[in-house]
């Protein structure tokens, strides 16, 4: 199955299918980053909308989107743009990857889906920012208000943490004292 991310306000730019697995990875690495560096109020919901992009609560392929839903304005689209590479950069970089409940190299596939999305942002232009005033799909309201994951420093959503909700349920964490009933 899997999903996509698009480009498609940009004619002609490349566009990803990638599997569930992968996506799961890329919202996870790139979670770590967002909140990391997240500081405007932008910044802060496009850590939100990554945290909220948790396929355990979304169902599988149901997190592609399309670069031109990512909220941006146009007041402040050359430092949303920056902010965006920056957290792809340090994704790449595999800043806060000591902190995934998985393993993960250097030689991920998840490394070169990072560089191709990173492609696709370079080439998103301030004229392609969508000019209706409807919400981008999924784009959070606000800023995270359910505070940070004490294990994996991310921001958490309504459901709990995109990193946490990875691990089966019947694995001990250091924040889940015992597996739930049922599945012990």
């Amino acid at each position: 199955m899997g999903d996509h991310i698009t480009n498609e306000r940009v004619p002609g730019a490349p566009y990803v299918h990638a599997s569930n697995g992968l996506l799961a990875t890329f919202f996870d690495v790139l979670t770590l980053a967002a909140t990391a560096h997240a500081r405007t109020p932008w910044e802060l919901r496009l850590a939100l909308w990554l945290a909220e992009s948790d396929q355990s609560v979304m169902g599988l392929g149901m997190v592609g989107f399309d670069v031109s839903e990512l909220g941006w304005t146009a007041e402040d689209f050359d430092a949303q743009k920056r902010f965006l590479l920056e957290i792809l950069d340090a994704a790449s970089a595999r800043e806060g990857w000591e902190r995934l409940p998985f393993a993960l190299d250097a030689a991920s596939p998840v490394v070169a889906l990072l560089g191709k999305v990173r492609e696709m942002v370079e080439q998103f232009p301030r004229e392609a920012i969508p000019t209706s005033n409807a919400k981008p799909w999924r784009w959070p309201e606000g800023p995270p208000n359910h505070g940070l994951c004490e294990l994996h420093h991310v921001y958490l959503h309504a459901a709990g943490c995109i990193l946490c909700n990875e691990v089966p349920l019947d694995v001990a964490m250091p924040h889940r004292s015992k597996p739930l009933k049922g599945l012990e």
